[in-house]
């Protein structure tokens, strides 16, 4: 989930302004034409297992009006609800992904995001069980990191080893060719409960193509990654190919976790990602346009004139199919559309302005996921992610979802409750470490990517002391009996995401 924001920080020392998220928000241009090449269509997924695993706009609010049909019996618990585990799974450099630190990187190196990656799973696994996903080649360095502790949270590593016996724990699953990168919120299926069946534990594959397989030109690709036939056939390559990696193993994750949770697959006739669905456990999910209405995961949603991307159009009827397959898949009677990113295609950004880039100019490979910018606190409540400082230099599109949740009530008629969770103002130093900016390209720097787990929600940390401690202020009041953990994550920040990014629940 890598994602990039134009960002401006001061150190305690230094004045820096290091280019990080979305740096094509601060700019708007005409968008170009690109000629659709190869088959649009989306991944399509099976039901089989991959392998075998072994231990070790501005437009009005929306008035939507589910369409006259039956409701289908799958429905997705809220995050808040009990979980069984929590699956996440290992960098690693074997796909050229992730690297060690050079001065050509662009984040915080592998070993960091190792560090972090291993300090999330212990931080919710003080709670309760993580199964965390291991290519057979990194799995000592996982084993390593399991036994000790981080010099960014070592309290994490301690109050692990302190939690009660038989309470939680991470668990190493080697995976042979299991996955490509460590995003699963992305990656793997989204369980859901076959309500008309004993609650009965399914799993939806939406199915998954690296966040719109939109580049595979082979240009600027890191040392070790490839791009094979079948992917490049695929694609229209409309972003110049800044955001390609490998992503064969990553689409048939979905597959592989529903048959390891004894879960039934259902197959998704939409293409999108995790990090994409906001949902209540009730029957109101918040989506971005940016991110779902995109031609190139859903270009069904599309008319697409002489198959020329850049002249594709959003069908009337697009919101429409997008609410009748979640619907059915996950339970939604209601969505709540907010620009995202507001950016390519035309007709799927803020009102009729279109993009506010060229698709070769966007720098979020995910597109604006909702993870970022929305997520519910409890029914009727929503976190929105806020910069009144612009420190992240997207105050602007910020508003403008924020105009969007406006005066929104949920599926049930109440009116949303809007809580802001402002942005940190500093983030790019870290255990004695201070960030370039060129491994400040991709960061994404704020609090709304927060994980609630059985016992605890765990919050990102920036280590801009007013700003942590504002956010968890902001989310104590909806805790409950949960602890509010925070845990440093420099390093997975940096590759674009955050802690919701790398997680997935099991509901129980």
């Amino acid at each position: 989930m890598a994602a990039n924001k134009d960002n401006q920080t001061l150190d305690a020392s230094i004045k820096r302004k290091p280019v990080t998220r979305r740096g094509f928000i601060k700019g708007s241009a005409s968008l170009l034409g690109f000629s659709l090449v190869g088959t649009l269509a989306a991944c399509g997924g099976g039901g089989e297992s991959p392998g075998s695993s072994s231990e070790s706009s501005t437009s009005p609010p929306s008035s939507q009006k589910p369409p006259v049909a039956l409701q289908a019996p799958y429905l997705m618990p809220s995050e808040d609800s009990l979980h069984t585990a929590t699956y996440m799974a290992f960098a690693s450099g074997s796909e050229g992904i992730w690297a060690p630190v050079t001065a050509q990187s662009t984040d915080a190196g592998i070993d960091r995001v190792r560090a972090d990656l291993m300090d999330v799973a212990k931080a919710i696994g003080t709670y309760e069980p993580v199964n965390m996903l291991v290519l057979p080649v990194d799995l000592s360095a996982a084993q390593a990191l399991l036994t000790m502790p981080s010099g960014a949270n070592p309290a994490i590593h301690a109050n692990y080893l302190a939690r009660g016996t038989g309470v939680g724990g991470v668990k190493l699953i080697a995976l042979a060719n299991g996955f490509d990168d460590f995003w699963t919120r992305d990656t793997g299926c989204v369980f859901v409960k076959d309500t008309a069946n004993s609650n009965a534990l399914c799993a939806v594959n939406f199915n998954f193509n690296g966040w719109g397989n939109a580049n595979t030109d082979g240009v600027n690709l890191t040392p070790g990654m490839t791009v094979t036939a079948s992917v490049a056939a695929s694609s229209n390559k409309s972003k110049a190919g800044k955001f390609f990696q490998p992503f064969a193993n990553d689409h048939t994750l979905a597959a592989w976790m529903a048959k390891a949770s004894n879960a039934t697959l259902i197959q998704s006739t939409l293409t999108l990602e995790g990090g994409a669905i906001e949902f209540d456990g009730e029957a109101t999910a918040i989506l971005t346009e940016s991110a779902v209405l995109h031609v190139n995961r859903n270009p069904q949603l599309f008319a697409i004139p002489n198959g020329v991307v850049a002249n594709a159009k959003l069908l009337p009827t697009a919101k429409d199919t997008v609410l009748a397959e979640l619907r059915r898949t996950l339970g939604v009677q209601k969505i709540i559309w907010i620009p995202g990113t507001a950016t390519f295609p035309q007709g799927a950004g803020v009102g009729a302005q279109g993009g506010a880039a060229t698709p070769d100019k966007e720098t979020d490979i995910t597109n604006g996921h909702v993870d970022f910018y929305a997520k519910f606190l409890a029914p009727g409540v929503v976190a929105y992610a806020a910069d009144p400082a612009n420190s992240t230099y997207e105050q602007a599109l910020m508003r403008a979802n924020f105009s969007r949740l406006s005066g929104q009530s949920d599926a049930k008629g109440r009116p949303l409750t809007l809580i802001a969770l402002n942005a940190p103002g500093t983030y790019c130093t870290s255990n004695g470490v201070t960030l370039s900016d060129r491994q400040m390209t991709n960061f994404a720097a704020g609090y709304i990517n927060f994980y609630k787990c059985n016992g605890a929600i765990i919050v990102p940390k920036f280590n801009d002391v007013a700003a942590d401690a504002a956010a968890v202020a902001t989310i104590r009041p909806y805790a409950g009996s949960r602890a509010i953990v925070q845990v440093d994550i420099l390093g997975i920040a940096s590759g674009g995401g955050g802690v919701h990014c790398s997680t997935r629940e099991l509901p129980a």
